[in-house]
């Protein structure tokens, strides 16, 4: 029989399970957050036993009861007649991907989330790696809350278009090289000065026995050059200028980011 949901305010109808895990707030900022926006939603009642007087004694949402009374929430709540091992329980939950909350946020409409979707596809990146290049950074985690959050911005569209033709010719002549430290020398030959992508492209075409797989970045930029200088005259040292390239671009977004922190600080 399906457990009866029930709502109440008294908080002192509940107490914490022994042989859960302790409670950890500080790790679950992001379940608080969610609350403050959303209320407990019903669809997520917590899981309680009764122990014998009047107290229910929590199982499952040890968290959400505690936020809930921090915020002043109502609680919904279920009593299941037997107890359960909570460790296996939490043990099954799934994860969510990247990719779930990418689907999650454009089904929602949010324009950034399609754009990021369908990019991915289009060039055979992985999402994360997509979203990174359309918001003009290296590194997921430098945008990761603004992920999850919802409130991730484009703001390098032309790079990242760029990266993307670039990784998906190789990968398109000799699937063999496809992986992440390829992309990462892509990501670096797009941010040279001058850098010619056509000249690059049919370099590609003209000289596939090139393309092998490689283990680091720097091995790809070597790669690359050879590519870029199959067959002309002027050689290009594509990979000094690519590193060269990347710091440039990485001492440019510290300095950006240090004097926004210290205008910060000022208002």
């Amino acid at each position: 029989m399906t457990p009866k949901l029930q709502v109440t305010k008294d908080y002192r109808l509940f107490e914490r399970c022994s042989d859960n895990r302790p409670l950890n707030e500080s790790k679950h900022k992001r379940l608080r957050k969610s609350m403050e926006e959303y209320g407990f939603l019903p669809a997520w009642p917590i899981a309680c036993v009764r122990n014998g007087d009047k107290h229910l004694v929590v199982r499952d949402g040890q968290h959400r009861l505690a936020f809930a009374e921090t915020l002043g929430l109502p609680v919904y709540f279920v009593v299941v007649d037997a107890a359960f091992d909570i460790s296996k329980i939490n043990n099954t939950q799934v994860i969510w991907s990247v990719r779930n909350h990418a689907e999650m946020y454009a089904a929602q409409g949010k324009k950034v989330y399609q754009e990021g979707l369908e990019f991915a596809d289009r060039h055979g990146i992985p999402i994360g790696t997509a979203f990174c290049l359309l918001a003009g950074t290296t590194s997921f985690g430098n945008l990761y809350h603004a992920f999850k959050d919802g409130t991730i911005r484009i703001k390098d569209r032309d790079w990242a278009e760029l990266v993307g033709a670039i990784y998906s010719h190789l990968v398109a002549a000799a699937p063999r090289v496809r992986n992440a430290r390829l992309i990462e020398a892509c990501m670096a030959v797009a941010r040279v000065p001058d850098f010619d992508v056509q000249r690059l492209l049919s370099g590609i075409d003209r000289c596939r026995e090139k393309l092998v797989p490689y283990s680091t970045k720097d091995a790809y930029l070597e790669m690359l050059e050879e590519v870029y200088n199959f067959g002309r005259k002027h050689l290009v040292g594509l990979k000094i200028a690519a590193i060269q390239a990347m710091r440039d671009r990485n001492a440019a977004v510290s300095s950006k980011a240090k004097a926004e922190k210290k205008s910060d600080k000022t208002k």
